[in-house]
């Protein structure tokens, strides 16, 4: 697996290097983001722990992947920043699978919203009759009779 680095720039907010890769994988499939996560950290001489694969494409019928990487300046800064979606897919497969069951867990520890008891139901807006509506509908404008009605032009301005 070869690869070459596109760009790299230095984020001096967030303490990290956003450097974009191209690898070169003939004869072989897309690379694992934990391959990935090896073999850029030994370039740039940092742990594994401070590298984070946050993208791999590979375009259909090549035999090379764009990689977006973040390789923090320490592990603590990685953490805080890095979504946790994204540090359980760097992990590796055993990990993952432990982290995911430890989610899941959680999930059914949780306290369920209490139901309502099923003792009296709540009070409830009762349906008109239609009579009632009836009464409650706006009786509609009357029309005014033909001799009534204004009339246009210069002889209706005048009175």
């Amino acid at each position: 697996m070869d690869f070459k680095v596109k760009q790299d720039t230095y984020n001096p907010l967030l303490k990290r290097k956003e450097v974009s890769i191209e690898v070169d994988h003939e004869s072989q499939g897309t690379p694992s983001r934990l391959d990935l996560r090896k073999a850029v950290a030994s370039k740039y001489n940092t742990k594994t722990d401070n590298v984070y694969v946050i993208d791999v494409e590979t375009r259909t019928g090549t035999q090379n992947a764009l990689c977006s990487i973040e390789v923090y300046d320490d592990a603590e800064t990685a953490r805080q920043t890095v979504p946790k979606y994204i540090q359980t897919r760097n992990l590796p497969p055993e990990e993952r699978k432990k982290v995911m069951e430890q989610e899941a867990k959680k999930e059914e520890l949780k306290p369920k919203p209490e139901k309502p008891k099923a003792g009296k139901p709540a009070p409830e807006a009762k349906p008109q009759k239609p009579a009632e509506q009836a009464k409650e509908a706006k009786p509609k404008a009357e029309a005014k009779p033909p001799s009534e009605a204004p009339k246009k032009g210069k002889e209706g301005e005048a009175k």
